[in-house]
C-alpha cells in the first residue's frame, strides 16, 4: 500500500469512526469495536467506489464540470425558501429534463445530490434513457435551483 492510499484510507476511517461515535448515546467497548469495524467497511467501500468511478476504462467519468459549481451558489437561498415552503406543505411530483451533454450520468448524479439538499425537494426517481429526474417538491413552480440545474 502506497503512502497516498494509506492516508486516504486513514482519513475515511477516521471521519466515519468519529461520525459513528458522535451519534451513539453511550460509548462502550462494544460500540467502539462495532464503530471501528463499520468505519473500516465504509472506508473500503468509499475508496473502491471512487476508484471505479474515476477509472480510465470507465466510459463516463464522474468528474464534475466547473460550471456546475454555480449550482452551489443557489443552495443557501433554496434551503431558506424550502423551510418557508414547508409551512404550507402541498407537494407534487414533477419531471426535470436535463440537457443532453457528454457527461450525462455525472450530471444526473450531481443534480440529484444538489436538488435533494433543500428541505422542500427530493429526487424520487431517475430515468437515464430520457435523461429526466423525477422530483417531489413543495410548491407548484420550479425553484431557482431547478432552473439552474437544467441550463
Amino acid at each position: 500500500m502506497r503512502r497516498r492510499e494509506f492516508i486516504e484510507a486513514a482519513v475515511w476511517w477516521t471521519v466515519l469512526f468519529a461520525a459513528y461515535l458522535a451519534i451513539i448515546s453511550t460509548i462502550s467497548l462494544t460500540e467502539i469495536i462495532v464503530g471501528a469495524v463499520t468505519a473500516g467497511a465504509g472506508a473500503g467501500g468509499a475508496i473502491l467506489t471512487r476508484r471505479r468511478l474515476l477509472a480510465a476504462d470507465n466510459d463516463e467519468r464522474y468528474r464534475p464540470r466547473g460550471g456546475w459549481a454555480r449550482w452551489l451558489l443557489r443552495l443557501p437561498d433554496q434551503i431558506a425558501v424550502g423551510f418557508v415552503r414547508l409551512l404550507r406543505p402541498r407537494g407534487e411530483f414533477a419531471e426535470i429534463r436535463l440537457p443532453e451533454d457528454e457527461p450525462a450520468a455525472a450530471r444526473r448524479g450531481y443534480a440529484a445530490l444538489v436538488l435533494s439538499v433543500a428541505p422542500d425537494t427530493y429526487v424520487a426517481d431517475v430515468d437515464p434513457e430520457r435523461n429526466v429526474l423525477v422530483v417531489h417538491r413543495i410548491g407548484e413552480r420550479p425553484s431557482a435551483l431547478e432552473r439552474e440545474v437544467t441550463r
